[in-house]
């Protein structure tokens, strides 16, 4: 029960006690007060009758009319005049029909009854009689009725009244304390916020150690955070050019091999400084260190929009760059060539001293790394013969899927869709005692007669404007295939259809109906989601939340490393990229930036789940890191 309430039951047992005391006091009071009046009625009137009289003879006739015109002058129940040895002289008695008003049950409670007068009657100096007489009662009973609602009824007002006061200054009161209250959920959701002390002593203690708290949690954070961007630097970048470094670059060039949203219209380029030595002699180690850091810059500008591409320094002289999109191979060749040149001009450096061949190649599907490596340097050896300038592109052969163009392909996927050509893949993702955390479910499109992975259509339809629909129709069938199989099932939202406004509205409207398989579904979003679009993420995660999904990120650790920035999600989960777990069991270069990023993951209240783990020594070695699961080829 909360707090409030306790406070309005006490408030309301309070005002029962007082105005339930005060309105039986005053009843019993009235009460005590008409008998008594009744009683003192009785006596004078006893009184005036035997004073009467005594003054006139006592002839019974007389006596009779006396005590007659008495009886119908006022309202008595009975008067009664005995002789001194109790023989009844005269009598009279009500004898009319009480209409009552005053319930029975309040006689019974609040009966009045007064005693009777009584007097005595002399003749000269002896006594000659008693008389006794008794006030009718009905009118008193009336009176206290009334009195009694009207008093009832002006308590209830106040009450009212009361109430309508209490709330006001309970809600005064307890402004602070509400304030305290979403202090405390924001920390349970993982969002470390700090308050304004309030004036209230015990209140103001009680924010001010919450305040002390989110402040400790936070700088813990940033520390840890900071430590994880030293590690990341250490064991992923090369220092000068901010590139990443070979050991780094081939672990996501693999890795694209695991993944099953890479995009097969990817190309690869290579580009060499030609000579450095000779350049650290004629330009100085200065200016040829501008040289590199600048084409660092250039290159990381490419994969800054491309959620699939990457670069790095592959040694002193080598550049490779990553990028999807291989429709304007040779066009992107020249251009980054031309951007490079530009920054020869920017530095004051003679160009026709700064070599800068270029080399660009499709990405071929299935292509051994070692064999791709190999073909680029052949290619670029070819530039290298042409001049400081030289690029040479060379265009494969490419799948039947990415000779279609642009409305062959909207074509296709949309029939995919229409025909129930949508598929979930089921992929198990495991804890390191083999317990089920959920299943994957990658969607699968039937195109050109075959069950196609995302990386065979998700550049075109994210060029088609298509991913917020087919991401629609992978949350229809997951529902589906919760209700129908009671099991949990993980699926994939774009950063396309998390800046679709329809699609965040249509996905709420359906998640609102389904509010009792929701806890079963776990949704996840690309990590460039939280590099580019935090507001919405952040929006869009908490409407997730509140309808009882599981939320988290996919392929982290490339370039997010300011996980602190999450806690006002509230993220249940995150995946980290296969690209940094890779070889984890051989290498134990990323082994500190794993164990700093899963204490950070794991200090906002998520799991930690390492991808695309390949083999059972790998696992076992992720187990040690402070992983808390994996999936992958590996997992079964």
């Amino acid at each position: 029960m909360s707090l409030i309430k306790q406070l309005w039951i006490g408030i309301i047992l309070i005002l029962l006690l007082a105005m339930g005391g005060s309105f039986f006091i005053s009843t019993y009071t009235a009460k005590g007060y008409l008998e008594q009046q009744l009683q003192l009625k009785n006596i004078d009137n006893a009184n005036s009758l035997a004073l009467s009289i005594t003054q006139m003879p006592k002839e019974p006739v007389t006596l009779e009319l006396l005590l007659a015109a008495q009886f119908d002058s006022g309202h008595y129940q009975y008067i009664r005049f005995t002789d001194p040895a109790g023989k009844v002289i005269a009598e009279r008695h009500y004898q009319g029909t009480a209409t009552d008003s005053v319930p029975e049950w309040f006689n019974r409670l609040l009966n009045i009854a007064p005693s009777p007068g009584v007097a005595q009657v002399q003749d000269g100096w002896q006594q000659y009689g008693t008389i006794e007489l008794l006030s009718h009662s009905r009118y008193a009973k009336q009176k206290l009725w009334q009195s009694t609602k009207q008093l009832l009824q002006w308590l209830l007002v106040a009450a009212i009244v009361c109430g309508v006061i209490g709330t006001a200054i309970l809600r005064f009161i307890t402004g602070p304390l509400n304030q305290a209250v979403i202090q405390a959920e924001a920390i349970g959701q993982r969002h470390f916020i700090t308050s304004n002390e309030p004036k209230t002593r015990e209140l103001r203690r009680l924010v001010r150690a919450m305040n002390k708290l989110s402040a400790s949690v936070k700088a813990m954070l940033e520390k840890e955070t900071q430590k994880l961007e030293r590690l990341q630097v250490a064991s992923q970048k090369d220092a000068l050019t901010n590139l990443s470094n070979r050991d780094h670059f081939i672990k996501l060039l693999d890795s694209t091999a695991v993944r099953e949203d890479q995009e097969q219209d990817t190309a690869i380029y290579l580009v060499r400084l030609l000579n450095l030595a000779d350049l650290n002699q004629k330009l100085g180690r200065d200016k040829v260190d501008q040289l590199l850091a600048s084409l660092g810059r250039t290159f990381n500008q490419y994969t800054k929009d491309d959620t699939g591409g990457f670069a790095g320094r592959l040694n002193g002289t080598d550049f490779a760059l990553v990028l999807s999109g291989t429709q304007q191979l040779k066009k992107t060749a020249y251009t980054l060539s031309e951007h490079m040149h530009d920054k020869l001009i920017e530095l004051n450096i003679d160009t026709k001293h700064v070599g800068l061949p270029l080399a660009a190649s499709p990405l071929e599907i299935g292509e051994h790394r070692g064999q791709l490596l190999s073909r680029l340097d052949g290619l670029l050896a070819l530039a290298e013969q042409k001049g400081n300038r030289g690029i040479v592109v060379q265009s494969l052969e490419q799948p039947q899927g990415l000779q279609r163009n642009l409305a062959d392909w909207r074509l296709s996927i949309e029939q995919a869709i229409t025909s129930d050509g949508i598929l979930l893949g089921d992929f198990p993702v495991r804890d390191h005692d083999g317990s089920i955390i959920h299943y994957e479910r990658p969607v699968r499109l039937h195109i050109d007669g075959d069950w196609q992975s995302a990386g065979y259509f998700v550049g075109w339809a994210r060029r088609l404007g298509l991913l917020a629909h087919i991401d629609e129709h992978v949350l229809n069938s997951a529902l589906a295939d919760i209700r129908a199989k009671q099991l949990p099932c993980a699926i994939n939202f774009s950063e396309s259809s998390l800046c679709d406004a329809h699609f965040r509205t249509r996905t709420l409207e359906l998640l609102s109906n389904t509010t009792d398989i929701n806890s079963s579904l776990w949704i996840e979003f690309p990590e460039s989601c939280a590099i580019r679009q935090m507001p919405q993420l952040k929006q869009f995660c908490r409407a997730l939340r509140d309808l009882g999904c599981k939320v988290g990120l996919e392929h982290v650790g490339l370039e997010f490393t300011r996980i602190e920035e999450l806690q006002g999600i509230g993220l249940d989960y995150l995946k980290i990229d296969s690209a940094i777990i890779r070889d984890a069991d051989t290498q134990d270069t990323n082994h500190s930036y794993i164990q700093s990023l899963c204490r950070i993951g794991h200090s906002l209240g998520m799991i930690m789940i390492a991808e695309g783990v390949i083999t059972e020594t790998e696992q076992r070695s992720l187990a040690t890191l402070d992983t808390d699961g994996a999936t992958g080829p590996g997992i079964k």
